[in-house]
């Protein structure tokens, strides 16, 4: 069975190389590699040039080309549609693979359930080897963020091994989603279809998201929450949606009041926006039962 990693890259030219260079590090075969640029100024290009040669020498197949500025979800779907694996690795830019046998482990679990949809990475935020399952980045205080160090089973976007039928099944990622919370729409679809979710706490990738500061975490934070609204809105029953849209909002609004109260603006800018954005495209509801709900959270307590 083929792999195809997938990596979807703008201006992190540094981080590219790093990502790319553990990427050819994987002793995985048949594997294939996509790397798709979205008009990059800095040495991203460069970069890519470079690696694509070097994994050649491997043995592994590439194919690197530029792609329209859009959101990350759509960079995925747009890379995905000319990968030819059977499995579908997507890993950020800013991500390495932490041991050269991630691929194999993944490839392992896939081909043992057929029912098995996305094998999760075990994430390690910061290079730590102390797990904080419940800990998600954007939801700690800014300050803890750059301080503490620690790890999470969440199941990411960035770091996943997905069953190229099961991805297409659900029509990719949600286009419309720009930013964030892409895989979380996936894994309620996912779920609904009868799939199965596992992670891989045995291997695990390294994340270290681009920081430029706290006005750019902040920033994320609120994206965070607005594409949480639109993901549960759309694919929660209304029975579960109101109350657990509610509760998201409260949460990060309570944490911003005790940490950071300058962030509260922004947060409830963010769930205008969310409303402004569903009203102005016209976005439908597709949601899944209660009970594909409930198995979805369950994942979360996974440890």
């Amino acid at each position: 069975m083929k792999i195809t990693i997938i990596i979807h890259n703008f201006n992190r030219a540094p981080a590219l190389q790093a990502c790319l260079q553990s990427v050819s590090e994987q002793t995985y075969r048949p594997l294939q590699v996509v790397i798709v640029d979205a008009g990059s100024t800095d040495q991203s290009v460069e970069t890519i040039q470079k690696a694509v040669a070097s994994l050649r020498k491997k043995n592994i197949e590439v194919l690197a080309e530029e792609c329209p500025r859009m959101g990350v979800a759509a960079s995925r779907n747009y890379a995905a549609r000319r990968a030819t694996g059977d499995y579908l690795c997507f890993l950020d830019n800013d991500a390495t693979f932490a041991d050269d046998y991630a691929v194999s482990a993944a490839a392992d679990a896939l081909r043992q359930d057929e029912r098995l949809a996305i094998v999760a990475f075990r994430i390690f935020l910061r290079d730590t080897g102390r797990p904080d399952p419940s800990a998600w980045v954007f939801r700690r205080p800014l300050a803890k963020w750059f301080d503490r160090r620690f790890s999470t089973f969440i199941f990411a976007g960035g770091g996943c091994c997905i069953r190229a039928k099961a991805f297409w099944t659900c029509g990719g990622f949600w286009d419309h989603l720009k930013y964030a919370r892409e895989e979380e729409e996936m894994g309620m679809a996912l779920i609904h279809f009868n799939w199965k979710i596992s992670y891989l706490p045995c291997s695990s990738i390294k994340h270290y998201p681009d920081q430029h500061g706290r006005s750019s975490l902040s920033q994320r934070r609120r994206i965070e929450l607005r594409n949480g609204l639109l993901v549960m809105w759309r694919r929660l029953p209304l029975v579960v949606a109101i109350p657990a849209m509610t509760g998201r909002v409260v949460s990060m609004c309570l944490r911003a009041s005790l940490t950071e109260q300058q962030e509260l603006r922004g947060l409830f800018v963010s769930i205008a926006e969310a409303f402004v954005e569903w009203k102005h495209h016209h976005l439908q509801r597709v949601p899944i039962s209660i009970g594909s709900a409930f198995r979805y959270w369950a994942l979360h307590r996974v440890r």
